[in-house]
């Protein structure tokens, strides 16, 4: 009974039970379908009670909007990223293989640390611990599980390295390995693929960053420009296919050339597309009342019935909705 109760009042406002077990929404529904003089006032209150909920939410989307996203370059990373996410066209298969390939260019430095480190400090205990590791990479555990392992293994190994220097390394080592968990968990699969077609130099990671880096001083929106790149560095790319264990049949230059383009698109633009997702958010949840309304002034239509001055008040944010409409019909 209780955690009945509970989830009533996780429901929105307007579909909450008011008169017994009968919703707003119900309510509403069955005083529209009567015939009326003149406007029902529940229909009014409702009408004032969904305004309201656009009222608080217009001035949000307002100070989320920003003229960026608008320009050229930021919609084209709006629409390549959708085109990933639904692996439509050209861009089928490509999803998972992607987010590996972004996960090595965003953990390039983590990468590399953990390469410095074991090449570095090679005594018999440092090396039981990086064997540790792999055994733990071959399972495919959970981030939270890897780390619980792993610090186990941490405290039981130390106490037996003999200088601080070599303590301060496989501490850092340890570090660097949770902190490739936490910030996503594709990336020990990635150090997993590495080590599973021995191909310990992660220095590959620094030279695909490089390419990116060099992206984000040209225009991305070039394809023959990016593909190009990738045919210049196309056993770079043959390599990162295999670890990556891209398929044969998507690892043309131009299967390279939208992965590229992607990431260096989402480098460039990740912090105003996390505000602009929350923007269109709010936009979704204000369209949702501005259905309400339009539904309850269309049904109650000017020349059939004297409309009160509620129903004459303008829509706020109605600006913001329909200059990202269109985007959000494709969302």
């Amino acid at each position: 009974m209780e955690n009945s109760k509970s989830q009533k009042n996780l429901e929105p406002w307007w579909n909450r039970p008011l008169w017994g077990d009968r919703s707003m929404l119900d309510k509403i529904e069955s005083i529209i379908h009567k015939e009326h003089d003149k406007i029902p006032q529940e229909v009014i209150d409702h009408h004032q009670a969904v305004l309201a909920e656009i009222k608080l939410l217009a001035p949000i989307a307002r100070a989320l909007d920003s003229d960026k996203f608008t320009e050229s370059d930021f919609l084209d990373f709006v629409k390549v990223s959708n085109l990933f996410a639904k692996e439509v066209g050209e861009y089928k298969g490509l999803r998972n293989y992607v987010a590996l390939f972004r996960v090595a260019v965003e953990a390039k430095n983590s990468f590399l640390t953990i390469e410095q480190i074991e090449l570095s400090y090679r005594s018999s205990k440092q090396q039981e611990f990086y064997n540790y590791v792999l055994t733990l990479l071959e399972k495919q555990l959970s981030p939270a599980k890897f780390i619980n392992l792993l610090e186990e293994k941490l405290a039981q190994i130390l106490p037996d390295i003999s200088t601080e220097e070599g303590k301060n390394a496989v501490n850092i080592y340890a570090d660097t390995l949770k902190t490739v968990a936490r910030q996503d968990e594709l990336g020990l699969r990635l150090i997993f693929l590495f080590k599973k077609y021995q191909l310990e130099d992660f220095s590959l990671l620094r030279v695909i960053s490089d390419m990116v880096e060099y992206l984000l001083g040209r225009d991305l929106r070039d394809f023959q420009d990016i593909v190009i790149l990738v045919k210049a560095n196309e056993k770079k790319f043959q390599q990162l296919g295999k670890i990556i264990e891209l398929p044969i049949e998507k690892t043309s230059y131009e299967d390279y050339a939208r992965m590229l383009q992607y990431i260096a698109l989402k480098q460039k633009h990740q912090n105003s597309y996390l505000q602009f997702q929350r923007l269109l958010e709010i936009l979704t949840q204000w369209f949702h009342f501005y259905l309400i309304i339009q539904d309850l002034r269309e049904h109650y239509p000017e020349s059939q019935f004297e409309a009160p001055p509620e129903f004459k008040q303008s829509i706020s944010g109605l600006e913001i909705y329909l200059k990202y409409k269109s985007v959000l019909m494709k969302s």
